[in-house]
């Protein structure tokens, strides 16, 4: 899912797959599709940004998305149940 902010800031958002599906190319097909639409609709200079656990992180470097850090790195707060 892509989340649009104004036209310049976009966040790629919990691609899952049913891990009973895992494997069978279900991820890179729906990182290609989410691509293919930003190619084409995102304005130059757009920020794309996600938070990629392990070991998805090697299915987004793949569509070009870079690790952030050392000039800055992914936060979160996770409050209690």
């Amino acid at each position: 899912m892509t989340v649009k902010n104004g036209g310049c800031f976009y966040q790629v958002v919990d691609i899952a797959v049913d891990p009973e599906h895992q494997g069978k190319g279900y991820g890179k097909l729906i990182m290609s599709e989410l691509m293919t639409y930003m190619d084409g609709h995102a304005p130059r200079g757009a920020y794309i940004s996600l938070i990629a656990d392990v070991p998805a992180d090697r299915l987004y470097s793949k569509f070009g998305f870079a690790y952030t850090s050392p000039s800055s790195v992914g936060m979160y707060k996770k409050y209690p149940l």
